[in-house]
């Protein structure tokens, strides 16, 4: 397997090889989610009180958002200086994440985030979908009038949030994501089973990951994800099964250029490290 550092974007470091400690802590960094204020993209947790929870939040989005680079290693006294906590919650918070599929681990030598390839992105893409399809399916069968209920609450507040793109406001961008990732989390926490949506949560991050680092969001820029949401949520609400597999299937039809996209980039970069 052939593993790849992402491409150069916008805000986005330049990097051909892993990073050493030295150089991934003078390289310009894309902002941190640590440094947002809007309620709705902080941590879920007072840091004050939960130090460990918060920074385990922060570093989570950081690498998903691409501010730590594939093979960057986590240092516990660098991380500690970035985040503004102790080095306890820090190595906490690396505890936390070392299962999540986003880091790696190296004999004596400690932690490093996690490579990335085109067969890893592959298997992402395809376990991601079928994960959607079974929990959105057992919800359909499982779901109550809570659940309905929660889901029409969080269709309304992802209908306020705007949709950023990558070359837009990085604070209104993780808005935008987060708020994504709300409603589909509501949508699928109908299938009451926690293991499922553990792991859905689990590839639902490293493929963001993909998209961040390397996907072209050109043919995303005009797609009405508002209104998708709306007829998923009404197909589920109606509890009209054909329907739903109807929308499911355009749903994510849509999502196949940004993943040509990813594979493309990826692809490049293959072929510039094989000359």
């Amino acid at each position: 397997m052939t593993w790849f550092l992402p491409r150069t974007g916008a805000g986005q470091p330049d990097p051909r090889r892993p990073s050493s400690g030295d150089e991934a802590a003078s390289a310009p960094r894309l902002v941190s989610v640590s440094q947002f204020s809007d309620p709705l993209v902080t941590s879920p947790v007072d840091p004050s009180r939960h130090p460990s929870q918060a920074t385990a939040y922060w570093l989570q989005r950081d690498i998903v958002r691409g501010v730590f680079r594939p093979w960057e290693r986590l240092k516990v006294e660098r991380l500690s200086q970035f985040y503004g906590v102790g080095l306890s919650p820090v190595r906490e918070a690396i505890l936390i994440l070392s299962t999540s599929g986003l880091l790696v681990h190296e004999h004596l030598k400690g932690y490093r985030v996690a490579p990335t390839s085109l067969a890893d992105h592959a298997d992402l893409a395809d376990i991601y979908q079928r994960l959607y399809r079974l929990a959105l399916g057992m919800a359909f069968e499982r779901g109550d009038d809570a659940w309905e209920e929660q889901v029409v609450v969080q269709l309304h507040r992802s209908q306020r949030v705007r949709k950023v793109l990558p070359d837009g406001d990085p604070e209104r961008r993780e808005m935008w994501q987060i708020a994504y990732i709300s409603l589909h989390g509501a949508l699928l926490e109908g299938c009451r089973s926690p293991i499922l949506l553990d792991q859905f949560a689990s590839v639902g991050a490293r493929l963001e990951r993909y998209i961040n680092l390397y996907a072209d969001l050109e043919s995303d820029r005009h797609r009405d994800h508002h209104a998708e949401h709306r007829a998923i949520v009404d197909a589920l609400m109606d509890r009209d099964a054909k329907r739903l597999h109807q929308l499911l299937d355009s749903f994510f039809m849509t999502t196949t250029p940004v993943h040509d996209s990813i594979r493309a980039a990826l692809g490049a970069l293959n072929r510039g490290e094989a000359r």
